[in-house]
């Protein structure tokens, strides 16, 4: 939402030359300070006593201790463990969460023998009477067995520890659970760390990935003009994401601080504050997947978005009539720009003072039914800003304020907000069901006005008096579910009244679950600078880590800083290879890309078209996020996800295929019956392989608990592999999906950048060079141009260009296989349905497998499901390209005969194998081979990576004083920084230190003789890299 420009005008002004954050590095250190600034007094605290009695009932312990408190284990699900505490004298309570949606599972004792029959006597003699529900008495401890888990509670004293069938710790307690005895009271718990452990999620903080040495705050806040070291921003999360194989959760959503290793280096300590109760979640997993999968199935997953939330959206501050957002399409089609969509902010009803109002502005905006159908018509959606605030001149002041829709002050009158950026306002209370409804009708009439999408912003929200109360209390205790209310007005007024249309809410701010109310956040009103756009790819990861799945940023940034071609181009190339693509601003800076120079122009127009050709992948991303949990953003740890480890058991496609319509169908994001899908892929599956060797096996005999148990060893062996100490903090470049790795410039005058490599072999999307993996190589990276790797072996499915997803044709796909060796069997299933119902009945899964073994590639496609209703065509038509192909193969089969000529020919200059093919309803599989195949597998050359780089310094502009910032890759005597003139005149001369690492040193616009340099143009120069410095002329 719009910077408060009428009154922060002249702040902004100034706060462009002030002293941005400092940037992120690869490995940066913690703050030795606490990072927000303030100093607390520490409050004591009474760990619960020791064990006293025990009992068991309908799947939960209780545990009585011997000050009178009662600690609760509840096994929830498989992996899945709630621990509770009530301190002496709070009773038990029953189940109330704002995030958890999964009710607690019946869970099985499937990994301990002796309980498929009769109990031994002397088990029940040693352990007691309960051991075939799982629980053993010993004198140490009470340990619960659920599935392939054991919950240990130690006795004496109480501490509650998690671990795996074969004895290894997942997550363990250190002091405990706790009350707090001063401030406004609370509870709390302390875990303990491992040396080699990192620290993920914990929500949007413009900090590094890697959370761990931080103590951080659980509060929703808004900074205007941030940049990168803000720890708190508009969406924190209470979850913690550890590298050793678990996610806590702590379900609560008062304030509370997460100090992670900040006081004690081996402790990580959760405090809540105000809290009468503790109520905590271990999830455990075998991989990064596995525990997002799990947590998302507790708290709710994100459905499907319409296909057009995922073209280029046009934002600005703001669209002021019919006619501006008219002129906006057209220029947009006539710059060669795909466009969407068009976000109006706040003068769609007029303007700050009608904020309340839920009314078009009749002098900008005379027909909205007139125009969202001619913008409909150029296929391009129309999204409305709405915000929680009803200002005192708003046509509904009266109303709200009589019907008590609106926060109360103590005396139960509505609150009026004056500090408020836009004047006097009252805030909703969205935790009242009457004003819930009142809003929802707000939506519903706008709605028949043709607005495809919503805008919710200020939620956190930004201003709210701490003395103001709502239904569910005061500020505090409810603040940070805020959001997370709004959000569902939209999310169940869908699902009352349009359940066949998919919803799509920008919202700012959140809490955990909020993902399920189909929520595309963004991560709030970032400096337009260097800095800010450094800090998206960490707080884009990490709300990925928190089940979150589409953070993105105002691409080109928000505000403040001056207007810079070379970081707009950046920033846009970064955006339309993430979640979201929204251009935003405000109106200082133009946002769209067709009023910028030619030149920046021609650099950000092939990455929006990328993006359109990408839809197929996206897409399929979206349903593999809406299905198991898994970001489309993706640390470069985060390792394989459950279709790669299924394609490592040796599943054929056919297998796949049914395995993921089953899946599909059981997550219940479907209300049509996939019975005859799933029964036609297990026949094309049986067809496929006979006799049929079953992979997985549930029965709970000991073979098949020892083969899943040995199965879950390789996958933790891969996940130990995933998290090597090169890949755990990188916080410049992500995975999109499984099988692209983007590396975005973030610094300015970089024109070639280091990438860190995971193991295997990676080819450059563009010029399908090989680049062995395991490594730091150096790439080029001109203005133009991005790095963008491709995984050996990946199937990419793409579609021709066009400028709206309302053109996408389905019928015809557009296949890359990154045909390797050393890849082994890899496969990629491919999402599609009408884009834009919300429990389509039609649907299909297109699994793409492959593999090469000496000098023959076997490809294998499977189409599972419907055509979508409407489609052109029942068939997919694929166009099949295997890059690197060094020569013509000697022949073609599909299905063992020869695939006709004029389906297939090699592109000697190009090096490529173009291949197509057919598949309809009768036709369902297509298993082609490539005879006497030939790939340059030749590595790349000029792949050293630079040994230092340059950064961008804390200020560009500067009047006495910057900080000039670099990092050393390769240790060792570096040459020296140079400063020059804009003659290129020498000017000074500084020394760098060669050790690994990040690194600054002081400039104090003072020339080597110590005099004052002229204001003007200068460049600090390291290694050939360059960074432009404009020095001030002094004050008079």
């Amino acid at each position: 939402m719009p910077t408060r420009l009428r009154r922060l005008l002249p702040l902004l002004v100034l706060s462009a030359l002030s002293t941005p954050a400092r940037a992120q590095r690869e490995g940066g250190s913690p703050p030795t300070q606490d990072p927000f600034g303030r100093r607390e007094t520490p409050v004591p605290t009474r760990a619960i006593g020791n064990y006293r009695s025990h009992s068991y009932q309908n799947g939960t312990l209780t545990i009585r201790s011997t000050d009178g408190a009662t600690l609760r284990v509840r096994p929830w699900a498989e992996g899945v463990v709630r621990v509770e505490l009530y301190p002496a004298g709070q009773p038990v309570r029953p189940d109330s969460s704002l995030s958890v949606v999964q009710a607690p599972q019946v869970r099985t004792f499937t990994c301990r023998p002796g309980c498929d029959g009769p109990p031994m006597l002397a088990e029940v003699a040693r352990y007691g009477p309960d051991i075939c529900s799982g629980v053993f008495n010993t004198p140490a401890a009470v340990e619960l067995h659920h599935d392939c888990y054991t919950v240990v509670v130690q006795k004496n004293p109480l501490r509650v520890s998690y671990q795996r069938a074969q004895g290894e710790t997942v997550a363990q307690e250190a002091g405990g659970a706790f009350e707090q005895l001063g401030g406004a009271g609370g509870t709390g718990v302390s875990f303990r760390l491992q040396p080699d452990e990192h620290l993920y999620g914990t929500g949007s903080r413009a900090l590094p990935l890697d959370r761990r040495g931080r103590r951080l705050i659980l509060y929703n806040e808004a900074h205007y003009g941030y940049q990168n070291g803000e720890p708190t921003l508009n969406l924190t999360l209470p979850t913690v994401l550890s590298s050793r194989g678990y996610l806590l959760f702590f379900d609560h959503h008062a304030p509370g601080t997460l100090d992670l290793g900040a006081t004690d280096k081996n402790v990580l300590e959760y405090r809540g504050e105000g809290l009468r109760s503790l109520a905590y979640f271990i999830v455990a997993g075998d991989s990064y997947a596995e525990i997002l999968s799990r947590y998302t199935a507790l708290t709710g997953r994100q459905p499907l978005p319409p296909r057009w939330g995922l073209g280029l959206l046009q934002s600005r501050f703001g669209y002021k009539s019919e006619a501006e957002m008219l002129q906006v399409a057209r220029r947009m089609r006539q710059a060669d720009f795909p466009l969407d969509a068009l976000v109006l902010d706040l003068y769609w009803f007029g303007g700050t003072r009608q904020q309340g109002d839920f009314r078009w502005a009749p002098a900008g905006f005379p027909d909205p039914r007139r125009l969202t159908r001619r913008l409909d018509s150029l296929g391009i959606k129309t999204l409305l800003i709405s915000e929680p605030y009803v200002m005192r001149a708003s046509l509904n002041d009266a109303l709200v304020r009589r019907q008590g829709l609106v926060g109360r002050d103590a005396a139960g009158q509505p609150y009026t907000v004056e500090s408020f950026w836009a004047g006097p306002a009252t805030l909703l209370d969205m935790y009242r069901p009457a004003a819930r409804q009142w809003l929802w009708e707000q939506y519903a009439r706008l709605k028949q006005d043709g607005v495809a999408g919503w805008w919710t912003d200020l939620g956190e929200p930004e201003n709210q008096p701490a003395d103001m109360y709502y239904d569910a209390g005061p500020t505090r205790r409810t603040h940070n579910g805020y959001g997370q209310r709004w959000a569902s007005i939209l999310s169940e007024g869908y699902a009352r009244h349009y359940p066949q249309e998919r919803l799509f809410n920008l919202a700012r701010s959140g809490w955990a679950g909020v993902q399920r109310h189909s929520v595309f956040p963004w991560s709030g009103d970032v400096n337009r600078s260097w800095s800010g756009l450094q800090a998206q790819v960490p707080i884009m990861l990490s709300l990925g880590l928190g089940g979150v799945g589409y953070m993105h940023s105002d691409a080109g940034g928000f505000g403040v800083g001056p207007t810079d071609p070379e970081l707009y181009t950046r920033w846009l190339q970064l955006a339309s290879l993430g979640p979201i693509l929204r251009p935003h601003g405000g109106p200082e800076v133009p946002p769209e890309p067709y009023q910028w120079p030619p030149a920046t122009q021609a650099a950000v127009r092939p990455y929006t078209h990328l993006r359109y050709r990408l839809l197929p992948y996206l897409y399929s991303l979206a349903w593999e996020n809406a299905q198991t949990g898994t970001p489309l953003a993706r640390p470069l740890n985060y390792g394989a996800t459950a279709v790669q480890a299924d394609v490592e058991q040796g599943l054929s496609a056919e297998e796949l295929a049914a395995g993921l319509a089953d899946a599909w169908q059981e997550t219940g994001n479907w209300q049509a019956d996939t019975a005859a899908m799933r029964e036609e892929a297990r026949h094309d599956a049986a067809r496929a392989r006979q006799p049929a060797e079953p992979t997985w096996s549930w029965s709970t005999n000991a073979s098949s608990a020892w083969g899943a148990e040995k199965l879950r060893a390789n996958r933790r062996q891969a996940f130990r592999r995933d998290n090597a100490p090169s890949l755990t903090d990188v916080n410049d470049q992500f995975f999109l999906g499984s099988n692209l790795l983007v590396a975005p410039v973030l610094q300015p005058g970089q024109r070639r950048r280091n990438v860190v490599l995971p193991a295997g072999t990676w080819i450059d999307f563009d010029s399908h060079e090989t680049l062995p993996g395991g490594q730091t190589v150096g790439r080029p990276a001109p203005l133009h141009h991005l790095p963008l790797l491709v995984r050996a072996g990946a199937f990419v499915p793409l579609t021709r260009y066009r400028p709206s997803t309302a053109l996408y044709r389905p019928d015809t796909l557009q296949v890359q296989y990154f045909a390797d060796p050393a890849a082994g069997t890899t496969a990629f299933t491919a999402y599609d349905d009408d884009g834009r119902t919300a429990a389509p009945a039609a649907y299909q899964l297109l699994t793409l497998q492959g593999v090469v073994a000496g000098a023959q590639a076997s490809i294998t496609a499977t189409l599972t499901g419907f055509a979508p209703p409407g489609a052109a065509s029942t068939q997919r038509v694929i166009e099949l390209l295997l890059p690197r192909v060094a020569a013509t193969p000697t022949a073609v089969l599909l299905a063992g005969r020869p695939l006709p000529a004029e389906a297939w020919r090699y592109d000697a200059p190009a090096r490529n194998l173009h291949l197509r093919f057919t598949l309809n309803d009768t036709s369902r599989r297509a298993s082609l081979t490539v005879q006497g195949l030939r790939l340059d597998l030749t590595p790349a050359r000029y792949l050293d990576p630079d040994a230092l780089t340059l950064e961008a310094p804390t200020e560009r502009t500067l009047r006495g004083r910057t900080t000039l910032r670099y990092t050393v890759h390769r240790p060792g005597p570096g040459p020296s920084l140079r400063l020059l003139d804009s003659r290129g005149t020498l000017v000074r001369t500084l020394a760098i230190d060669g050790t690994t690492g990040a690194h600054s040193l002081a400039w104090d616009a003072r020339n080597a003789q110590g005099h004052p340099v002229p204001g003007g143009v200068y460049w600090a120069e390291l290694a050939g890299q360059r960074q432009r410095l404009v020095v001030l002329p002094p004050q008079p």
